[in-house]
């Protein structure tokens, strides 16, 4: 098991702004472990008796339905709480959790979460709320938002989204440094391999996307221009 510091937790957008001295009571609590490429970190239907915080890597959230057949729900960056159903006592994880790449992780018993987290001042509740709640209810409200939408805009949505995520500054919008395949993209937006590959060219043609080896880089508000077209 390795060990984790505060300048490390420090570095994760989500945990930015708590103290020193609360980072250290995360630290001090927190196991971590390393988890390889495609490892499964908890799985959907197990027993749900810890959340963990994504240290380094990134995670994919996916459910399984009939069949085991596999619907992506997320995938989601270092700094990131998941398995908050562990929150409500005998419960189950809703999800599969599973290594996208190579990933650091650290689990926590979610009483001690909880513990840490209830503080008396409204502000550090509002940190505690924004790191570990907020991030959660955003995702919530992202698979809501594409409901009724067709493909193309749901294709736009999760670039994105994505970008939002991952992306970093490039001259030309901003840069999504993953290894993104049609079929993964695919099952996110809920389409098939050949619709996603059809408009990704169009987005290419159109200048609404470059492809670079193993990134994608986005025009945001080309993508956003195409959220407002009216079907």
């Amino acid at each position: 098991m390795k060990s984790v510091d505060v300048k490390t937790l420090q570095r994760l957008k989500n945990l930015a702004g708590f103290s020193a001295a609360h980072l250290k009571k995360l630290a001090a609590n927190l196991s971590v472990e390393a988890a390889s490429k495609n490892e499964i970190v908890f799985d959907q239907g197990d027993d749900a008796t810890l959340v963990y915080l994504l240290l380094s890597g990134v995670v994919k959230l996916s459910y399984l339905g009939d069949h085991e057949k596999e619907t992506i729900v997320s995938l989601l960056p270092a700094g990131r709480f998941v398995g908050l159903d562990s929150l409500i006592p005998q419960s189950h994880y809703a999800l599969r959790c599973e290594a996208f790449e190579d990933c650091t992780i650290g689990s926590i018993k979610p009483k001690t979460l909880i513990e840490l987290f209830s503080v008396a001042s409204y502000e550090s509740f509002l940190r505690g709320y924004v790191a570990v709640f907020q991030p959660s209810r955003a995702a919530y409200i992202h698979c809501v938002g594409g409901i009724g939408v067709d493909v193309r805009r749901r294709l736009a949505m999760e670039l994105l989204n994505l970008a939002d995520r991952f992306g970093t500054a490039d001259p030309r919008g901003i840069s999504i440094a993953l290894n993104l395949s049609h079929e993964l993209l695919a099952s996110l937006v809920g389409a098939s391999r050949q619709q996603v590959t059809e408009y990704l060219n169009k987005f290419d043609h159109d200048r609404i996307i470059f492809r670079a080896r193993r990134s994608i880089i986005i025009d945001p508000e080309k993508l956003q221009k195409i959220l407002k077209i009216v079907a």
